[in-house]
């Protein structure tokens, strides 16, 4: 089964005071430490790549390096919107989703490839990366899922369909918790 990545790069960074996508993190723009990652990968990880973004700047990058853009114009209506628009997209392909966020500017290539693996490996239905009990992303949802995902409303997103379904899931234990925070809040030293 292929596996569509979907980049989630649209939101309206409420709690940053400011556009924490596009803003300055250790020298660059927070969002392209994922897409640096991701370019380390095998190229046959990730069938098609897709980004959803409201932001002209992502848009340009991205579309630079091989993804599919969707423009996200309501972004008011929560990750599940984005959610969605990515879906639609992906809908007449017999492919998997592997969702990941773009202020996570720890994670690194190889926890992202080895999730794939493990997950893959596992047969498990969803795989997502944690560490110690605490879920992380990316998350990975089989297209078994898709129904679920697209009945997702508001600012709710993987999680939710995770945990109805704690015994199809494949958790990928990270050792360094870093990897998994993403940034919601700026710092005074970062400003």
């Amino acid at each position: 089964m292929k596996l569509a990545l979907i980049l989630l790069a649209a939101g309206d960074s409420r709690r940053f005071n400011g556009n924490k996508l596009l803003h300055e993190f250790n020298g660059k723009p927070m969002y392209q430490y994922i897409l640096e990652e991701v370019e380390k990968l095998p190229d046959d990880i990730f069938d098609r790549k897709v980004v959803v973004t409201q932001y002209q700047e992502i848009m340009s990058c991205m579309s630079d390096y091989g993804y599919e853009v969707v423009v996200n114009e309501e972004s008011s209506l929560g990750i599940s919107h984005s959610i969605h628009l990515a879906l639609e997209v992906l809908e007449n392909e017999e492919t998997d989703y592997c969702f990941a966020v773009c202020d996570q500017p720890y994670l690194k290539a190889a926890t992202i490839r080895d999730l794939v693996r493990g997950w893959r490996n596992s047969g498990k239905g969803i795989g997502c990366l944690c560490n110690m009990g605490a879920l992380g992303n990316p998350a990975i949802f089989s297209k078994n899922y898709l129904k679920e995902l697209l009945k997702l409303e508001g600012d709710v997103g993987g999680k939710r369909v995770i945990r109805r379904h704690i015994e199809d899931l494949y958790l990928h234990e990270v050792v360094d918790g870093l990897e998994l925070v993403d940034i919601d809040v700026r710092k005074d030293s970062e400003s």
